[in-house]
């Protein structure tokens, strides 16, 4: 179960216990006591959440081993309330009169007398689990609260429907990636400069703003993107380059970017690799792979890692640093500031410590500025001199990311966390998004007053999107947003929030365990499926396989 989404569990276990559905249920199967008692309990448990995962977030183990009993728990309630709001809507849908319907309930497979005897049991257990949990909570000295702290759309916070994407600084790196770009003067028809920096620099965004340079785009006759997102996986980036997912082989393939390049003089640009195993061997094979007639053809490699950077590049690499003291300022008060609102009266002390602390990041600066502007300007320094860590590196980045998360209400810490199950780099469509999102009980009106759930969906996103969790938004021709890629630190911490709830299957990768909930693969299907007794998502990605048997296994074993 992602952090911090409990209290919203909770919220939705009462809302169902105290539905037409659950009194209904209370009344066929004579549970009315034992579902009174376990709302009773959950009531009790649901007002000092917030505080005990507050607690457990300074590392105190024994309410961390609290609340994973009480996570357990809350799914086994989760699902007992499912499967009564099913018996219940088989029972009002079966036709004909009540007599004849209770005659034919009892005679089937699923008979309500057996039935109600099984959930009693079910429903008792639960209650007395429920019951420990919240004696062994007293210990802990919580502090009960009524309501969640964080709300959907605070009055501050502005909308991204319009806003464009704001680069700041980057003149020098842009005019240094460009002129390599242009220049025609190389030893190589095919020359490489790879841009190396820590993640969060905005290597990506140094790429894009110079592959749609007009001039640019003038001066190459092909010019190709490819997501790398992982090490060198010579068929994964001649695939991505081709444009289409193949079985073919290797030499086909080649073939393909052959007649799709036709001899021209061709941009490549391979985003965001990771070192590997055997990665100079692969990269000699990929640049077998890759025509060499055009002169001046050109291919730009980010990475966060010099050795790759090193060995990839026929000219000197290209270093991206952080921001300067004054650009990081101005991408702050840009992202903190709505347009029109006076950001000069700022403390010189607090301006410093913020840009001091962000250190140049551009992911960091904007995240925090987001986070920072709903607060109250009072609050600033001693969030910025209890929260923050004194200088960013790659191995405190999440953690100070996880300060916006932190910061949100619990049903997007729940779609947020869910979005760990597409793979890095991968372009996800907003609009399934929003979908899983309503079909997993995340978003409803109950969110915002009695808006279209869609479009409660869609705020969510866009709220999310504000606040720089996910990036490289598409829109089609009339504006609306069609798809977007999450960073990988922002990937790194959505898996780091979700935990074991949500897993994306990889060759030898995750491994399903029973506690599992949301499960995707991009991958053959893994027969292991079964142990995931509560699992509500099956996503098979783009590239994922899996044949009739793999089906036949699924529903056999649900």
């Amino acid at each position: 179960m992602a952090e911090g989404v409990l209290f919203n569990i909770a919220e939705e276990i009462i809302k169902t216990l105290g539905s037409l559905t659950a009194r209904e249920v209370a009344l066929w199967w004579g549970l009315k006591d034992q579902l009174r008692k376990l709302n009773d309990t959950v009531t009790s448990i649901k007002a000092v959440i917030q505080d005990a995962e507050e607690q457990a977030q300074k590392q105190n183990h024994q309410i961390e081993d609290w609340l994973m009993k009480l996570r357990e728990a809350v799914y086994d309630a989760e699902d007992l309330l499912d499967d009564f709001s099913t018996q219940a809507l088989r029972k009002t849908l079966m036709p004909g009169k009540r007599v004849s319907r209770e005659v034919r309930l009892f005679f089937s497979r699923s008979n309500q007398f057996v039935y109600g005897l099984r959930m009693g049991h079910r429903v008792k257990a639960l209650r007395e689990r429920l019951d420990d949990i919240e004696t062994d909570s007293e210990r802990f000295k919580f502090v009960p609260r009524q309501e969640e702290g964080a709300s959907m759309t605070p009055v501050r916070e502005q909308t991204t429907s319009s806003e464009p994407e704001v680069i700041v600084g980057r003149e020098s790196d842009k005019k240094a990636v460009k002129t390599f770009m242009m220049n025609s003067n190389y030893e190589h028809n095919v020359s490489v400069i790879s841009v190396v920096g820590m993640g969060g620099l905005g290597k990506t965004t140094l790429a894009q703003h110079v592959y749609n340079d007009e001039q640019v785009k003038a001066h190459f006759g092909v010019r190709l993107w490819v997501s790398v997102s992982g090490s060198l996986d010579v068929r994964k980036i001649i695939k991505g380059a081709v444009g289409r997912d193949s079985d073919d082989q290797l030499e086909s393939l080649k073939k393909e970017l052959e007649g799709k390049i036709e001899k021209k003089k061709y941009l490549l640009v391979l985003d965001d690799v990771w070192d590997g195993h055997d990665d100079g061997e692969k990269w000699d094979s990929l640049k077998e792979l890759l025509p060499r007639d055009a002169v001046g053809s050109k291919i730009v490699v980010t990475t966060r890692s010099h050795v790759i950077a090193k060995f990839t590049s026929t000219i000197a690499p290209h270093v991206l640093k952080g921001l300067s003291v004054d650009e990081s300022w101005e991408l702050f008060r840009r992202k903190a500031f709505p347009q029109g609102q006076e950001s000069g009266h700022v403390d010189e002390i607090i301006r410093k410590e913020i840009v001091g602390r962000c250190g140049g990041v551009p992911l960091v600066v904007k995240a925090i500025a987001r986070l920072m502007s709903l607060k109250e300007r009072a609050q600033w320094l001693s969030f910025i001199l209890d929260e923050l860590p004194n200088s960013i590196r790659d191995d405190n980045i999440i953690q100070t990311l996880k300060l916006s998360y932190d910061a949100l209400p619990s049903f997007m810490k729940h779609c947020f966390a869910y979005c760990s199950l597409f793979p890095k780099g991968y372009k996800i469509d907003v609009k399934y998004l929003i979908q899983l999102w309503i079909a997993q009980g995340f978003v409803s009106t109950s969110n915002s007053g009695r808006r279209c759930i869609e479009i409660v969906g869609l705020k969510c996103f866009e709220s999310l999107l504000w606040r720089s969790f996910f990036h490289e938004v598409e829109k089609d021709r009339f504006g609306n947003i069609k798809s977007c890629k999450m960073h990988d630190f922002m990937h790194d911490l959505a898996t780091h929030v979700a935990g074991f709830q949500s897993i994306k299957v990889e060759r030898l990768g995750n491994r399903i365990s029973e506690l599992t909930r949301h499960v995707s693969f991009d991958t053959e299907l893994d027969l292991s499926l079964p142990s995931a007794q509560r699992l509500r998502t099956l996503v098979l990605l783009q590239g994922g396989k899996w044949d009739e048997g793999s089906w036949e296994s699924i529903f056999r074993d649900f």
